[in-house]
C-alpha cells in the first residue's frame, strides 16, 4: 500500500545508515523522495537503484556537503529549496565527537551546535510555511542515545547537549503547528550497526540483549511515527531499554 503516492519526502543524510533504510521505506510506500548524501559514491548510487527499483515515481539525489565554516550559506542551498516544497521531512545526519568536556575544542562546539541543532532546526522552520499551505506535513528528526532521559554524559556531552536541544524543536513544533495538519516527532536510537559503527563488539555488550540494533528495525519504526496522525511530539527511545546505569550480561 503506497500510503504517500503525491507526497514529496526529503530525507537529509539518507545516502547511508539509518537514513538510507527509512529512503528506502519512503520510496516503497509511494513517495517522491529526494535522498541527501555527503558525496558521491558506489554505496549512494547502489540505494538509489535500490530506491527505484520499488518507487512508483523517480527518486532524486541530492549531492551538498554540509560544513560549520560555510554554514551561512544553507537559506540558499538546494537543501533548504527542497525542505520548502518537501511534505515529509526526515533529518537522519548529525556528526558525532566523543572527547571529555576538557579537551572539547572551539571548533566541536561550534560543529556540533550547527550541524547537530541548527541545520535540522533551520531545515524545520523551512518546511513549515510550506506545510502550512498545503494542511499537511510529517516531520521527523533523529537524537541521540539517551538525550531524552539523561542530563550528563562524561565523553559526548557537547554531541548529547546539540541532540539533547532538538527535543525542544520537536515539542514546539507539535504544540504550535498540530491544527495545520503537521507533525513532528523524534526517535532517539541505542547503538545500532551500520557501515559507520566502530568498535561494535563493545557496544554491542552495553546493550541490554548483547546485540545492537539493525539500521532497518530503527528505521521502520521511523516511518510507523511518519504514518500516524495522532503521534505528535514524541520523543520515542530504540534502545531496547539500555541504561548506563545497568550492566547487562
Amino acid at each position: 500500500m503506497r500510503i504517500f503516492a503525491g507526497k514529496k519526502a526529503l530525507v537529509v543524510g539518507g545516502s547511508g545508515g539509518i537514513g538510507a533504510e527509512l529512503s528506502f521505506l519512503l520510496a516503497q510506500n509511494g513517495a517522491e523522495l529526494t535522498v541527501h548524501g555527503g558525496h558521491e559514491s558506489a554505496r549512494f548510487s547502489a540505494l538509489l537503484e535500490r530506491c527505484d527499483a520499488v518507487a512508483s515515481v523517480p527518486v532524486h539525489p541530492l549531492v551538498s556537503a554540509f560544513s560549520a565554516e560555510r554554514f551561512d550559506t544553507l537559506a540558499d542551498s538546494p537543501v533548504a529549496d527542497c525542505a520548502r516544497s518537501a511534505d515529509i521531512l526526515c533529518v537522519c545526519y548529525g556528526p558525532f565527537v566523543q572527547k571529555p568536556l576538557d579537551t572539547t575544542s572551539l571548533a566541536d562546539w561550534q560543529q556540533l551546535a550547527l550541524l547537530d541543532y541548527a541545520l535540522p532546526g533551520f531545515l524545520v522552520s523551512a518546511a513549515l510555511g510550506g506545510m502550512r499551505q498545503r494542511k499537511w506535513g510529517r516531520i521527523l528528526l533523529f537524537g541521540g542515545t539517551g538525550t531524552a532521559h539523561r542530563g550528563e554524559f562524561a565523553t559526548n556531552a557537547a554531541y548529547a547537549g546539540a541532540k539533547s536541544a532538538l527535543n525542544v524543536v520537536v515539542q514546539s513544533v507539535a504544540a504550535s503547528y498540530a491544527a495545520d495538519g503537521i507533525t513532528c516527532n523524534a526517535v532517539l536510537p541505542g547503538f545500532t550497526r551500520t557501515e559507520y559503527t566502530t568498535d561494535a563488539a563493545a557496544l554491542a555488550k552495553k546493550m541490554p540483549r548483547g546485540t545492537m540494533l539493525s539500521a532497518r528495525s530503527v528505521a521502520e519504526v521511523a516511518l510507523f511515527l511518519l504514518r500516524q496522525d495522532e503521534l505528535n511530539g514524541v520523543l520515542l527511545r530504540v534502545d531496547g531499554g539500555w541504561s548506563p546505569y545497568c550492566q547487562h550480561g
